[in-house]
């Protein structure tokens, strides 16, 4: 369900973080701890902050259990920042998550990956040209969508974890999407009551095709979340992106 208001600000936008990793996500610094990232968020001035831990399949992680322990340690911080525990789950496959419903479900905050493609688990097409990459992450989404499983998508259709395709093969996997079929599945995922991260290293590193997507989304009347994958305090603050961000919006 939607779980944040609407908006197109971007001003507005910078207020939330909801792509972050703490310590028990591998990727993260040890500087990630729970405690510390929401000091770092009242800093910076957030207003809402999600964690979104990994949540892949055979990754060794409980993500329920992380989840109780992070809810316990919320329930005796006293802050202003509104605090999702989540997780960036995984649909990793065509019809196929990591984690049971039930837990997706109990989570604050359900941000779900479809392009994880370096990771040794993730379901490939058999077309593995570009155009063939671009139709299976929409097969995986239209599957995801025909759930309630998702609150979020996380980095939506980000070819930074293609790492055997090279920088033009990866921004041909982008332009594979064609508007009306950009158009459908941003629709799909609206009725889903789903909302679309701008991922902001996948916003700026293709700035080409992150103008379509927000100008489809905003067609479409999407909403969209904002989240910046930060492994760091510092990557925390939206703000340093903000005028970039515009520039690639057109606002």
């Amino acid at each position: 369900m939607f779980l944040l208001e609407k908006t197109y600000d971007f001003d507005e936008l910078v207020r939330q973080n909801v792509h972050t990793h703490t310590v028990f996500s591998k990727c993260a610094k040890p500087e990630m701890v729970f405690e510390d990232m929401i000091a770092a968020a009242e800093a910076c001035g957030l207003e809402t902050l999600a964690i979104t831990d990994h949540s892949d399949l055979n990754d060794g992680i409980d993500t329920y259990a992380n989840f109780l322990i992070l809810k316990e340690r919320l329930a005796r911080i006293d802050t202003p920042v509104h605090v999702l525990i989540g997780a960036e789950l995984s649909a990793y496959g065509v019809g196929k998550y990591a984690e049971p419903y039930e837990v997706d479900k109990a989570l604050d905050f359900a941000s779900y990956s479809h392009i994880h493609y370096h990771l040794p688990s993730w379901e490939h097409p058999e077309d593995r040209s570009p155009r063939g990459y671009a139709e299976h992450e929409l097969q995986i989404l239209n599957a995801l969508f025909d759930t309630d499983r998702s609150d979020n998508i996380a980095h939506p259709f980000s070819p930074c974890k293609m790492p055997f395709f090279n920088e033009e093969e990866k921004t041909a996997t982008l332009a594979a999407i064609t508007d009306g079929e950009l158009g459908d599945i941003l629709a799909k995922g609206e009725r889903a009551q789903c909302s679309w991260e701008i991922h902001t290293p996948t916003f700026l590193c293709f700035p080409d095709f992150s103008k379509r997507f927000w100008r489809l989304g905003k067609e479409v009347g999407v909403h969209f979340t904002l989240g910046t994958d930060a492994h760091t305090l510092a990557a925390l603050d939206p703000r340093p992106y903000l005028q970039r961000l515009k520039e690639i919006a057109g606002t």
